[in-house]
């Protein structure tokens, strides 16, 4: 499949538009933070479609290994499409906050590649927003994904509400099998983001969240963008040290005149109270 016709199926744009009103939204005295995805994959390896985010309070989880994945899980696992997951969201924390990071593929956006870096920033609320999930397709595959099992996994606040400086790094222990697709590297199997292939969809499996199996049928394939799948893959003889991707969360310091606008405040603040001292004490 093209790698156009593939960014049409998945919605890319339209999605990245939603998501990008929704960070503008926030409520400006929430923490900016800027979310930074690196693929560390080798040349050759394993793509990522554009990495979802779900910043909550800990009520958002959205799939569960073992059980029947939902529509958004599906979509996400098939095609990289992550609306009907953002709606998922939504339906269970209205207050919660999305964001993307997009890949920059052939100038437009898209998947991230090996050794490319993404990133976007967001607004988070200490209370509403402690808590973040990621996920993502890995390409090519026909339904294998990257997330968070447990929603409340990776905490971004401590108890005071200070927000933690942190580096994930995403490793085999977070790669999934949706269940929904039968595995099929072969030509009309129904693997997206593959040179010359045009299915939309392929065997329907009916199966459960598992642990993700392995992709080596698909070594040496051609990938929509050109490139072709001869990097190491191997993630599942050692999960825990295979990594994916790095995320970084880091707050976004205030700029310096802001913080010089903060400590005039204060001065003033300071010389008022002072001066109503001295004239109670005068009377």
């Amino acid at each position: 499949m093209s790698l156009q016709k593939n960014l049409k199926r998945a919605g890319f744009a339209a999605a990245a538009a939603t998501a990008s009103v929704a960070i503008l939204t926030t409520p400006a005295s929430a923490v900016e933070v800027r979310v930074t995805v690196t693929n560390t994959s080798g040349a050759g390896g394993l793509a990522l479609t554009p990495l979802y985010f779900g910043f909550h309070d800990g009520s958002v989880d959205l799939f569960d290994a073992g059980s029947a994945a939902s529509a958004g899980i599906e979509d996400i696992a098939e095609t990289g499409n992550f609306s009907t997951l953002r709606d998922e969201r939504v339906a269970q924390q209205a207050s919660s906050v999305g964001g993307v990071a997009l890949g920059t593929d052939i100038g437009a956006p898209g998947p991230i590649e090996p050794g490319e870096t993404a990133s976007f920033v967001v607004d988070l609320d200490s209370v509403q927003n402690r808590y973040a999930f990621f996920a993502s397709m890995l390409i090519p595959s026909n339904d294998t994904f990257i997330g968070v099992d447990d929603p409340t996994q990776f905490a971004l606040f401590d108890t005071s509400g200070n927000f933690i400086n942190q580096t994930i790094n995403v490793t085999g222990e977070f790669a999934y099998d949706a269940g929904t697709e039968v595995n099929d590297a072969s030509v009309g199997g129904g693997a997206a983001f593959v040179m010359g292939r045009d299915i939309t969809q392929g065997a329907i499996e009916g199966g459960v969240i598992a642990s993700a199996t392995s992709l080596s049928d698909f070594l040496g394939l051609t990938l929509a963008n050109g490139t072709i799948l001869n990097g190491d893959i191997d993630f599942l003889s050692d999960p825990s040290n295979f990594v994916f991707a790095s995320i970084e969360l880091s707050e976004v310091p205030l700029p310096p005149a802001v913080l010089l606008m903060g400590a005039g405040l204060a001065g003033l603040r300071f010389a008022s109270k002072r001066k109503g001292g001295r004239k109670s004490t005068a009377t």
